[in-house]
C-alpha cells in the first residue's frame, strides 16, 4: 500500500486485493492519516481485483469516521467488476467512485 499527500489530500493506492490480509495495514494508514488532521482521502483500486466482505466493512467504517469529522472519501480506478459490487451492495451512492 502507497500513501500519498497532495496539499491535505491522502491518496492510498492498494497493491494487492482488498481483503482481511491488508486491513491492518489499511486502518493504520488511515487512522494515522487522521491523526495528523487529514480528512480527504481518495482509495486507489488500480491493482485491487477483489473486494471481500472485510474490506467493504472497513471502507464503510473509514467511510463513517470520516462523515464524522467532515472528511471525505472516494474511489478511484475501480474495475468494472468492483463497480458492479458497490451498484449491487448500493454502496455507490454512498462513497462517489471517480
Amino acid at each position: 500500500m502507497k500513501v500519498t499527500k497532495n496539499e491535505g489530500h491522502i491518496t492510498i493506492a492498494l497493491k494487492e486485493d482488498f481483503t482481511s490480509e491488508l486491513l491492518n495495514e489499511f486502518r493504520s494508514a488511515v487512522q494515522q492519516e487522521i491523526e495528523s488532521g487529514n480528512t480527504s482521502f481518495t482509495i486507489d483500486f488500480e491493482n485491487a481485483v477483489i473486494i471481500d466482505s472485510m474490506g467493504i466493512g472497513c471502507l464503510v467504517a473509514t467511510y463513517n469516521t470520516l462523515k464524522q469529522k467532515g472528511g471525505t472519501m472516494q474511489l478511484s480506478n475501480v474495475s468494472e467488476n468492483l463497480k458492479d459490487v458497490f451498484k449491487v451492495m448500493r454502496l455507490d451512492r454512498i462513497f462517489p467512485i471517480v
